[in-house]
């Protein structure tokens, strides 16, 4: 009798086995099908991107000019980029990122300004001299933009890229006010009191290139957080412009989301 119960015992063991063997066969196998799928996604050579953010900043000289006093007020408009990208990389940490970016560069401004060069509509013409007073400025203008940059990955999470860009002008507007002050055509002449729209949309220049700096961070599997700098290298408008008596640059911080497929 104990012999069978023995016997009974063993049985039940060697099938309980049996039936245990092939669970850890089966976690065995996902665990080696994950490894190969990280192993695949840590050697892919494309990373497609879609980038949705805004810009903030605005088309300012560099450095405060003398003629400008002071600002009374700024204002960020609603400045919306959307990009695609790809990154080739070459080895585990470079790479190099191309895209395509459609972009609006914009802001509001309001400064008291001394002896600031201008050229005011006035009765259907223009008038050009040395004004006194406050200057409001609006810019919206729209850019199709392709930024090439090298791409360094630090981290899993953070990667680095460093580059140029260049923009192409779809619809260029830039034009504002004079309001609470005089203009003097001349600096003999006596001050003529006024307050006169301007309008410089059609002085922009069609073409921008620049710096573009930035970093991205990987939030959440396929989602990031990126910032970028883009810095112009080129003034908004011509050599031959005059009607403001400084250059002005493209500085914006494009900030946003991504999409990495």
């Amino acid at each position: 009798m104990k012999k069978h119960i023995i016997l009974l015992l063993l049985a039940t063991f060697s099938l309980s086995s049996a039936m245990a063997r092939p669970s850890r066969d089966a976690e065995s196998e996902k665990s080696t099908l994950s490894e190969k799928y990280q192993e695949y996604k840590s050697q892919k050579v494309y990373e497609f991107s879609v980038k949705a953010g805004f810009n903030l900043g605005g088309s300012a000289p560099m450095g405060l000019p003398a003629e400008i006093r002071q600002i009374n007020g700024f204002s960020p408009t609603l400045a919306l980029a959307i990009t695609g990208d790809v990154t080739r990389w070459f080895n585990a940490h470079w790479g190099m990122t191309a895209g395509l970016r459609f972009e609006i560069k914009g802001m509001e401004t309001n400064a008291g300004v001394k002896n600031y060069v201008i050229k005011l509509q006035n009765d259907g013409g223009y008038i050009e001299g040395n004004y006194w007073g406050d200057v409001i400025t609006k810019v919206n203008n729209q850019y199709l933009t392709i930024p090439v940059q090298a791409a360094y990955r630090a981290s899993e999470r953070w990667t680095v890229r460093a580059g140029l860009y260049a923009s192409f002008m779809l619809h260029g507007n830039f034009d504002g006010e004079a309001l609470n002050g005089y203009m003097r055509t001349d600096p003999t002449d006596p001050k003529l009191e006024t307050s006169a729209p301007y309008d410089f949309s059609e002085d922009l220049r069609n073409f921008d290139w620049g710096i573009d700096v930035g970093a991205q961070w990987v939030a959440y599997k396929h989602f990031s957080i990126y910032a970028d700098l883009t810095w112009g290298m080129l003034p908004i408008f011509p050599d031959s412009f005059t009607a403001v008596d400084f250059k002005m640059y493209n500085v914006y911080v494009n900030l946003g989301f991504a999409y990495v497929f």
